[in-house]
């Protein structure tokens, strides 16, 4: 069997998500789930029997114990930066779920444990690699040309208890960063890195910290977004994430399902005809992270760049303190010279 042949051997790291990213990777062709470790996980023990996979109670031992090319790390951005130096050290590809990091000095530090890595290190954002805004970004480049204003949402019915490590300042730094950053991932691989920001946050549910904010995107040229994100959705209602993209050449419409996009309608200027391009929802075997987990498989396999990186992971961060900070402060800050950022 040759090289390109070969199944690329990954280990991960945590068992709560991590779960679902195991069962996505279970799915795909040319791919072999060698080891995954967590601290405290029954679950982890029955299934490693069920799948064939090995477990392990400590993460270390994935490092020295296993044949691997790559880890999946979705443990909670706390625990992420020894577990960053052992793989960079060690020359593994690294997929590193969202949030990249707790906040803005922290994104760096994490940055920086990355920058001599020889493998591929990807933040773990979805949105941007389903079919239909890959589709979107083609339209973009093409006949509807550059986005003028969007508009888009991410709201829906969740929102963890109180005393949950995503509340947490030094861990997930709430909502808006632990979630939300899923779409500001996605509006700025349509339009670029925002300059200004400005934000109002609200507290519903009695969280530590704002549950839901409307935020205003300026870009270069005079490009805009507004953003409404945050756990105010009700569970019978499952049609996000939402975008509208008003262009120069025309405008487009993203409708999503249960966080994976599935319809885009668009049309261009002058044409009367509207187009649509529907795709299929989550499956067995295909979900809402196959194709972010087969661009990074194709990336370790190739040692190709991967389309998000470290600096988009720092960039969707910086976003959300950008957006709590507008809200606490009453007007926009600018990310170039946001001192909090540093």
């Amino acid at each position: 069997m040759s090289e390109s042949e070969r199944a690329v051997r990954l280990g991960v790291v945590g068992y709560g998500f991590g779960r679902f990213l195991v069962s996505t990777l279970m799915g795909m062709p040319g791919v072999r789930v060698v080891v995954v470790a967590d601290r405290s996980s029954a679950l982890l023990e029955r299934d490693a029997g069920r799948y064939g996979f090995a477990s392990e109670a400590d993460a270390e031992r994935l490092f020295g114990g296993y044949d691997l090319d790559a880890v999946v790390i979705a443990t909670s951005p706390a625990s992420r930066h020894g577990l960053l130096e052992r793989a960079v050290g060690c020359g593994l590809g690294v997929f590193v779920e969202k949030p990249w990091a707790s906040n803005a000095r922290h994104a760096r530090v994490l940055a920086s444990v990355c920058a001599g890595s020889s493998g591929v290190v990807m933040p773990g954002f979805s949105f941007r690699f389903h079919p239909v805004m890959d589709r979107l970004r083609g339209l973009l480049e093409g006949p509807l040309g550059a986005v003028r204003v969007l508009r888009g949402s991410y709201v829906f019915d969740w929102v963890p208890p109180a005393d949950g490590w995503l509340w947490d300042p030094e861990d997930g730094n709430g909502l808006i960063n632990e979630n939300s950053c899923h779409l500001f991932d996605a509006v700025c691989s349509l339009m670029g890195r925002p300059e200004r920001v400005f934000a109002m946050c609200g507290d519903f549910h009695g969280r530590p910290m704002p549950d839901s904010a409307v935020i205003t995107l300026g870009f270069s040229g005079g490009a805009m977004a507004s953003l409404t994100v945050g756990g105010l959705g009700v569970s019978a209602e499952a049609s996000f994430p939402r975008l509208e993209v008003f262009a120069e050449g025309g405008q487009a419409e993203l409708i999503g399902q249960d966080h994976l996009w599935r319809r885009l309608r668009w049309a261009e200027r002058g044409d009367d005809a509207v187009r649509e391009l529907v795709a299929d929802p989550e499956r067995l075997g295909t979900t809402r992270y196959t194709h972010a987990l087969e661009h990074f498989v194709h990336c370790v396999r190739s040692g190709s760049s991967p389309a998000v990186t470290v600096a988009d992971g720092v960039l969707s961060v910086d976003i959300a303190m950008a957006v709590t900070a507008s809200s606490r402060l009453g007007r926009a800050v600018d990310l170039a010279d946001f001192k909090e950022l540093a």
